[in-house]
């Protein structure tokens, strides 16, 4: 009963995060498509661009593409190896399944522990963006995030078999 009501408020806090980072993907998304128009729209009509529109853009859809990644682990939409399914019989499939999620949880561990290292390294050496004179690490953040957040539904997956989505598609 407990387990049941501890998958029950991880899937609700799952669920959540799910949202959260939807919307700031999406925004970053929308975010490239208003600096992107509106630079070319100022090109035209005003004969030049909008300073710093294009870097804009581009930090922005390389965020949003970052976090896409936590959203489809959500989803059920990762890569999966599914070609080695027929060599198995059915009823090992969700201990496989268990164990493929513990070791996706292992791999985006040790990658958010160098991707934290890498912002860590970034944030010592003091790095800046050479047009806006602004700190690289805040927007590095999103690197260590999505591993250790991914590393969290792998292992909400592992331990809570019914929180795992159908995989969408097939790869």
């Amino acid at each position: 009963m407990q387990g049941s009501r501890r998958g029950a408020s991880l899937k609700a806090a799952l669920t959540w995060l799910f949202r959260v980072e939807v919307v700031l993907s999406c925004g970053g998304l929308l975010l490239v498509a208003t600096a992107l128009i509106s630079d070319v729209l100022a090109r035209e009509i005003f004969g030049q661009g909008i300073f710093g529109a294009q870097k804009v853009a581009v930090y922005a859809d390389a965020i949003a593409g970052l976090l896409a990644f936590a959203v489809v682990v959500h989803a059920g939409g990762h890569l999966r190896i599914s070609a080695v399914d027929p060599l198995f019989p059915k009823s090992w499939h969700p201990h496989i399944a268990r164990l493929g999620d513990f070791i996706s949880c292992g791999l985006c561990v040790l990658l958010g522990f160098f991707a934290a290292r890498y912002v860590l390294s970034t944030m010592r050496l003091g790095e800046k963006d050479l047009l806006f004179y602004a700190k690289l690490w805040p927007m590095q953040m999103v690197l260590p995030y999505i591993f250790f957040s991914a590393a969290i539904r792998y292992l909400s997956f592992a331990a809570f078999p019914a929180l795992r989505p159908a995989q969408s598609g097939t790869y």
